[in-house]
């Protein structure tokens, strides 16, 4: 599992870094929990998509998203990222987005990339390997003749 290493840099030579998984915990620490004790409710889903405090479950599902300081210290370091490029302002500061009266402050930033990788020839979509490459279950609709 990767994540996104943000450091934003400050006159004083001292900066706000934060290197945030996406996963509440890591795949590496719910591999070593097999056996010894249970997640923590929600923590994790089994391989039908139900939520797992087994690890061994858990290890064939996924591991549930974050929230809570890994999502702050995330939405502070896009709101930080986003003011320093549009040079606007920043918390409490920005005015005008729910009140027409106030010339707004906010700044919006827009990235686009290209997500396919050197040597791949497309990108897989949430579920798409596995609809590719799961048995058809239903018969196929017979068509029929006139």
């Amino acid at each position: 599992m990767t994540g996104p290493l943000l450091r934003v840099p400050a006159e004083d030579h001292r900066a706000l870094c934060t290197h945030d998984l996406t996963g509440l915990h890591t795949w590496g620490g719910t591999r070593a929990m097999v056996g010894t004790k249970p997640l923590a409710p929600g923590d994790a889903v089994d391989s039908a998509g139900a939520r797992a405090t087994d690890a061994a479950a858990a290890v064939d599902g996924a591991i549930s998203p974050f929230g809570g300081p890994k999502g702050y210290a995330l939405g502070l370091m896009i709101e930080v990222l986003v003011a320093t490029l549009t040079r606007t302002a920043l918390g409490d500061d920005v005015r005008g987005t729910l009140d027409p009266t106030d010339p707004p402050t906010k700044g919006d930033v827009f990235i686009a990339m290209d997500p396919r990788a050197p040597g791949h020839d497309r990108v897989w979509e949430p579920g798409a390997r596995a609809c590719a490459t799961r048995q058809p279950t239903l018969p196929t609709p017979s068509r029929s003749r006139r």
